[in-house]
Order: structure tokens, then sequence, then C-alpha cells
């Protein structure tokens, strides 16, 4: 043992002595490898059985909210005819992979294999199946940057989802926090309040959810409360995101109420014009009278 240590003139053996060996050691460490090739197959069908009870009741519960969903979209819909108010169309959405992120660590934006070709704009509202992750803010033929909501350039209008307290969201550079801008000292802001867009400005649409607020502070020298928050989505480790057409959605909806307002207006004016034939009719009325008993005479 102490040649073996001092020098490496016993390599040779000792590697000659391990590989004859290595069948005993193999034969020795079977009943070990055997009990834990069956534990861990028991344990995958175990964890596979429960995940598909878990899955199946989620399916379950997901095709009841789609009736229910299906029920309120038929009396929406009813109440818009019944108003004379025009319908809402569902919004165009399609997959984008993400192929490469920005190197410069102090910004946070990535590229996704969508571009022109496929209608994408400036300022596209980019969201995931758990929130928000940006905008489109440059676009070639076939490939898009995304502005992330983590990025310092990135306000997003956000209201908190338990009592509707309005406030701005800025990036800080830093993957998973977020500052919270404009919030007085006075508001109920608390640690575990979900932060929703907004819609205001519109550039992102309302009711996606952005960050979750994670601690908040106060001082005497600052007007406003100093709120951090964590985003929702985990843009280190997404993969796939969806771009929103936004933009296009709402110009349709405008110009359908445009047409609706227009509708309502000639309808307005033609009523207008009724009643004033009416009363100009009621009015001549006594004059011809007069003028036929004269003639009479």
């Amino acid at each position: 043992m102490a040649i073996d240590m001092r020098s490496r003139a016993l390599n040779d053996f000792r590697y000659y002595i391990e590989s004859s060996l290595y069948p005993l050691m193999i034969f020795a460490d079977s009943p070990r490898s055997v009990s834990k090739f069956v534990s861990s197959q028991f344990k995958s069908r175990s964890e596979l059985i429960e995940e598909n009870e878990r899955l199946s009741a989620e399916n379950f519960l997901q095709r009841a909210d789609i009736m229910h969903m299906q029920a309120l979209e038929a009396e929406n819909e009813a109440l818009r005819k019944l108003l004379n108010s025009p319908s809402s169309k569902a919004p165009r959405r399609q997959v984008a992979e993400v192929i490469d992120v920005d190197s410069n660590p102090y910004l946070r934006r990535v590229i996704i294999n969508r571009g022109s070709k496929s209608g994408v704009y400036e300022g596209m509202p980019v969201i995931s199946g758990n929130g928000l992750v940006g905008q489109v803010y440059s676009l070639n033929y076939g490939f898009s940057r995304v502005l992330l909501v983590s990025d310092p350039n990135c306000s997003v209008p956000v209201l908190s989802s338990r009592n509707n307290i309005r406030a701005i969201t800025t990036g800080t550079g830093v993957h998973d926090e977020l500052s919270v801008n404009n919030v007085p000292r006075s508001a109920d802001i608390k640690v575990g309040d979900l932060l929703v867009t907004s819609g205001l400005g519109g550039v992102y649409p309302s009711g996606y959810p952005v960050a979750i607020v994670t601690s908040v502070g106060f001082s005497d020298a600052q007007p406003f409360a100093n709120i951090k928050a964590r985003p929702v989505v985990d843009t280190d480790t997404m993969r796939y995101v969806l771009l929103y057409w936004y933009q296009s959605v709402d110009n349709e909806n405008n110009d359908s109420m445009i047409m609706a307002k227009q509708r309502s207006d000639s309808k307005h004016i033609l009523r207008q014009e009724k009643i004033k034939n009416l009363i100009e009719s009621l009015s001549r009325s006594p004059s011809l009278d007069k003028k036929n008993n004269k003639k009479e005479q």
C-alpha cells in the first residue's frame, strides 16, 4: 500500500486485477441493481397512473368549463344583437419558437422564427400559456426580436386582480424581478397579489397575468411604494410562445362600432325627419282648410 501510494509501479497490476474481478463485482452488486430497477418500475408506473388520473380530472373540469363558456358566449351574442352592438371576434394567434437569446447580459430579448411573412408587426404582444412574455420590437422577413417584460426598456400597464389598483411594471434586467411603479404608499398592495394587464394604451390585451408581488416597502422620502414583483413566465426556460394579433382585432371592433354608430345615427336622423315632416303637415292643415272654405264661399 505504501508503494502504491508513493509510486505508479502497481498501476498495471491493479488494472488487471480489477478487470479480472469485474464479473464478480457485477454478480455481487446484482441484487441491489435488480431491486433498484424493480422499485423504479413500480414507482414510475404508480406515477403514471396518478398523473393519468389527475389529467383525466382536469380534462373533465375543462370540458365542463368549455360548455359553460359556450353558453355564456351564446348569451353574450344574443344580448349584443338585442342591443345592436357589434360582436367581438376571437383573436388570431400563432405559435412561434424561440431560436436565439440576446448575448447582452443587461438586455432581456429573444429571437423567434416568425417574421413579416407570417403577418407579424412591431408592437405585437407575445404571450404564453402562463401569461405575458413581452412584445415584438423589430422584425424582418423570417425572424422577429421580442422585448421581454424583464427588459429595462419594457413597461406594462397592469392592475391588481384583487382590488383593481392600477400600476406600471418595468423590467430591471433580471429575469425574475420587475419594478412596480406609480403605486401610492396608501394603496392596498400585498405580497402575493397577481398583477394582470390592464389594457390601457392599446398595446397589450387586458386580463393576462404579468407578475406576482414579492415585496412591498415604504420610505418617508418617497411618495410611492417600493414594490418588486416576479414575472409569472420563466423566460429563461421557455421554448415556445404565442403571437397575439391584438391591433387588428381592435381595428375590426372599431370599424364595426363605427358602422353600428352610423346605423344608429342614420336611424336617429330618419326619425327626426319623420317627426319634422309630421309637424310640417300638421302646421299646414289649418291653412289648407281656410283656403278650401274661402273657395266654397
